[in-house]
């Protein structure tokens, strides 16, 4: 018998701002590598995800924003600047 998990419709739209978050985010990057990283990248999915499921959804999507930004501070291109560095 299968697991099936019963939420509540907000945190269905959080879940699915999100989702639309993460696949926005994915897309614009394969589109165009410089937007995606700047302001305009952050603000078209959360803005997506608000025309999609309302404010519930652009929290979801907030919050995926910001999870992404904090897991990639500690690698990538970026990690050198977040390393302390003491020379002998």
């Amino acid at each position: 018998m299968a697991f099936k998990l019963k939420t509540g419709k907000t945190v269905n739209k959080i879940l699915a701002g999100a989702g639309i978050a993460a696949l926005g985010t994915v897309i614009l990057g394969a589109i165009s590598p410089g937007l995606a990283g700047g302001t305009v990248g952050k603000i078209i999915p959360a803005a997506a995800a608000f025309g999609i499921g309302g404010i519930e959804s652009a929290i979801g999507a907030v919050a995926t924003s910001v999870v992404q930004g904090s897991d990639r501070a500690f690698t990538g291109a970026n990690s050198m600047g977040n390393l302390q560095e003491d020379s002998l």
